[in-house]
């Protein structure tokens, strides 16, 4: 199993196992103060093939968590889990969308989500935060 996509998004959702995005592949956020919300939806879409889906539990668990880039602790995190479709002889994408607009991001800098889980392979999505105001400078 392994991450065909990760990456940040205006929007999206899933409907019958399509995946509808609005604006993806965000990689810059800009706020006119921080703390702030980051505003987007996370999108992963996890490929499997037969042999992954003859492997036990069709259940598995996944984790994501946003730290800065360099150094830093957690900035915030989900978990959950998600199921392999179809049969043991089948293989497929599973589209899944989280949606972080109220996760809020505490200063100005990179930042990486790191999404991993059970059976597959770690991915980070990146993004900057820049602040659109100038310092105030004390004459």
């Amino acid at each position: 199993m392994k991450i065909a996509a990760a990456f940040l998004a205006d929007a999206a959702n899933v409907r019958e196992g399509t995946l509808g995005v609005l604006s993806g592949f965000i990689n810059t956020i800009n706020r006119e103060a921080y703390p702030a919300a980051l505003g987007a939806t996370l999108v992963v879409v996890v490929e499997y093939d037969e042999n992954e889906a003859r492997r036990g539990d069709p259940e598995r668990t996944f984790r994501a968590r946003c730290e800065p880039a360099v150094g830093g602790g957690e900035v915030f995190s989900l978990e959950g889990t998600f199921s392999l479709g179809g049969g043991n002889d089948s293989f497929g994408y599973i589209p899944m969308v989280f949606s972080l607009t109220d996760a809020q991001v505490p200063m100005p800098g990179s930042y990486r989500i790191i999404f991993e889980g059970s059976g597959l392979e770690r991915v980070d999505v990146r993004f900057y935060a820049n602040s659109t105001t100038m310092p105030d400078f004390e004459e």
